[in-house]
């Protein structure tokens, strides 16, 4: 969603500039009042596009309800509200590439729940807005930013449902053509539900997790069941196997969705550094990424997480790195399940045992230096 809006801004900035150049030429009118006007628009369009993304969320929290599917998750940007235990709390964490994110989970008892209405909600509230918009236009004599609202909403429902990237319209796409990928989809939603109620991910049973054979292991669900795995190696500490694991996706990475090649990067990069491989060749490789660097920017629990490691192992700043093991801490309780929490927090603490280690070692040496002096 957050990719068709940004492409839907440059559209718009296109027709404003074709539109600034023709009327300046054919008019009387200030070239100076054309470029606020145009701004204002363009102001607009963000805004506009903001609401379409609320509105993209409700409506496939509406349709999901229609279809008999429990309320989880909303989330817009790095803003979560999330339904545990029969209470809301919010969360803070973030997804590349999505500007939002509505997660239900399917009826029980129901071994093929529907999933299409789920997933085209998201479009369908897009263009209802839209449309209810044009009817307003009727009985107003200034309508441009009703047009305008019309606008936004058609183009990113439309694109939206366009097969390409990480859409509803390409998820739709796979689920059509592959029964096994509406399994896995179903089984994606339903273990979220677990880790959010208080699952873990070293709980998760062998040979539980659904792989489809007939897509490789870079493909959008088959890739969810390793990071699965992956993290579960993580949980106990087995880092050795976690890597092992990370290793083959990381060679094919390209091949995946943008969300999970930074899963896979960082976790490659946490593991190098835990192990102390001094593979400096991969350390500059991640960190040098441009989608690293913008996942890094994030303020979010992950994120510190990572940030402390790299400022223990690579930058050797202790000070630095119990900052960033305190901005974790602090974000435990806003992770967004559960398990992410137990993950984190296991994860979070070798760090800081770590630099625990170090500043005793170092505080060991300034004493013996002392002494001979």
């Amino acid at each position: 969603m957050k990719k068709i809006l940004i492409t839907l801004f440059i559209f718009v900035c296109a027709g404003l500039g074709f539109w600034i150049g023709y009327y300046s030429t054919l008019t009387d009118i200030s070239l100076e009042w054309l470029a606020l006007r145009a701004a204002m628009i363009m102001i607009s369009t963000v805004v506009f596009g903001f609401i379409h993304i609320i509105i993209h969320e409700i409506g496939h929290m509406i349709a999901g309800k229609i279809a008999g599917y429990h309320f989880l998750l909303f989330r817009i940007f790095n803003l979560a509200v999330i339904k545990e235990k029969n209470q809301y709390r919010f969360a803070n964490y973030s997804i590349m590439g999505t500007g939002g994110q509505c997660l239900m989970v399917p009826p029980e008892r129901v071994d093929e729940p529907p999933y299409r209405l789920y997933l085209m909600g998201g479009a369908l509230a897009n263009g209802i807005t839209a449309l209810l918009a044009l009817g307003l236009v009727l009985f107003l004599p200034d309508a441009l930013y009703l047009y305008l609202f019309a606008f936004v909403g058609i183009v990113s429902g439309v694109l939206n449902l366009i097969p390409f990237g990480f859409t509803d319209g390409q998820t739709l796409k796979q689920l059509k053509h592959d029964p096994n990928k509406q399994h896995q989809l179903i089984q994606e939603l339903r273990l979220t539900s677990d880790f959010v109620k208080g699952r873990m991910f070293s709980e998760i049973k062998e040979n539980e997790l659904i792989e489809n054979p007939n897509e490789p292991m870079t493909e959008q669900f088959n890739a969810y069941t390793v990071l699965l795995q992956i993290n579960k190696e993580l949980e106990s500490e087995n880092f050795g196997h976690a890597l092992e694991l990370i290793e083959p996706l990381w060679k094919q990475r390209l091949d995946m969705i943008k969300p999970y090649q930074v899963e896979i990067a960082k976790e490659y990069l946490f593991c190098h550094l835990t192990m102390e491989t001094e593979d400096t060749l991969i350390q500059d490789e991640i960190i040098g990424d441009p989608l690293f660097k913008q996942y890094l920017k994030a303020n979010q629990l992950e994120s510190y997480r990572l940030k402390a490691a790299m400022a223990f192992w690579i930058d050797d700043d202790l000070d630095q790195a119990d900052q960033w093991i305190e901005k974790a801490e602090q974000s435990l309780d806003h992770a967004p399940t559960y398990a992410d929490k137990v993950l984190n927090k296991r994860l979070v603490d070798v760090v800081s045992q770590k630099v625990r280690e170090e500043r005793t070692n170092r505080a060991e040496m300034a004493g013996i230096e002392e002494e001979i002096v």
